[in-house]
């Protein structure tokens, strides 16, 4: 960049003003407002449906389609998510490479005590 362009200033032109308002001012004449809605009213008579934001059956099968994809892959999504949380809770608790067979299948007899005591509490 030169230097040049860090230098300008802004200059009030009111000839461009004004003719820039000439140019993009609304147009005065009511007729140009009535024939404006006309135009639109018949723009939207000429359409496929009755109401003017009515869905075409087109653009609606396509929409149910997208609609159905996309809750089949948020379902999907939500069933991998419980199954990898289920499985991280499990080894947060249980780590497999730390248990061996033969002490979960050892275990001491109860006693006739602890039985009946199991028995009558349900524990």
């Amino acid at each position: 960049m030169n230097d040049e362009s860090h230098n300008l200033e802004l200059v009030r032109d009111d000839e461009l003003t004004q003719q820039l308002r000439a140019i993009y001012a609304p147009p005065a004449d009511a007729a140009y407002w009535s024939a404006l809605e006309r135009r639109i009213l018949q723009h939207l008579d000429a359409g496929e449906s009755d109401e003017w934001w009515a869905v075409s059956a087109a653009w609606l099968r396509v929409g149910l389609v997208a609609a159905g994809i996309a809750v089949i892959v948020a379902g999907t999504l939500v069933l991998r998510t419980q199954t990898q949380m289920a499985r991280a809770e499990y080894e947060t608790v249980i780590d497999p490479a730390t248990i061996d067979a033969p002490t979960l299948a050892a275990r001491e007899r109860l006693t006739e005590q602890q039985t009946n005591v199991r028995i009558l509490t349900g524990h």
